[in-house]
């Protein structure tokens, strides 16, 4: 593995977040995430495809996204690795017949329709349940590091203060925060899926 998949692989496992979670919260698939890592480049899709899963990976894990499309083009000899074409037979499976345009359209309108309820009622969706069990709110302490615990739901995603927090397999999060002195407002937020945000604000004051 080079300096390119070492840097993601190391970020991920230090943030204690699997692939599995990671796939789902970038909606790229476990395998693409596991060739970038392991600098599979024959796995990979078309390097415009490649490029955007870098840049998403690379925010999602508090990386520099410009550094690693640099290590990127850097590691990938594309002479190596020539554009995949479709093969005639390919050609021939994918040419789309008039029956075919029908059912094409058919489907389309039937997922149109799907998503339309689907954005319908996800406005009475309810928001995520999000327990903090500590720090207590306008809390006044003389130490600049505190601890930020609390549980939430299956499937949900935490930030604090923009930063994204791993659940563990009881969906429980732990964050150490450092505080500046004087007033410190730290929110925390809870999203899911088609589902409203959840948010906590916990005001802690630094005084030493």
């Amino acid at each position: 593995m080079g300096k390119f998949g070492e840097t993601f692989s190391l970020a991920r496992t230090g943030k204690r977040i699997s692939l599995r979670k990671a796939s789902k919260d970038l909606t790229i698939k476990i395998e693409h995430l596991l060739a970038l890592e392991n600098e599979a480049w024959q796995k990979l899709p078309e390097p415009t495809f490649v490029k955007g899963f870098i840049t998403s990976y690379a925010v999602y894990l508090g990386l520099d996204p410009q550094k690693l499309q640099a290590l990127y083009r850097r590691e990938f000899d594309e002479r190596k690795y020539p554009k995949k074409t479709i093969s005639a037979e390919t050609k021939k499976r994918l040419y789309l017949t008039p029956s075919r345009l029908i059912n094409l359209i058919f489907v389309l309108a039937i997922l149109t329709f799907v998503a339309y309820l689907t954005l319908q009622y996800s406005s009475i969706l309810s928001a995520p349940e999000i327990e903090v069990e500590s720090p207590k709110d306008d809390e006044t302490v003389s130490v600049p590091v505190i601890i930020i615990a609390g549980t939430t739901e299956k499937d949900t995603t935490i930030s604090i203060n923009g930063k994204f927090v791993p659940l563990d397999q009881d969906n429980k999060f732990t964050y150490q925060y450092n505080l500046t002195d004087g007033k410190n407002s730290i929110e925390i937020i809870a999203a899911k899926r088609l589902s409203p945000k959840s948010r906590i604000t916990k005001t802690i004051r630094l005084a030493r």
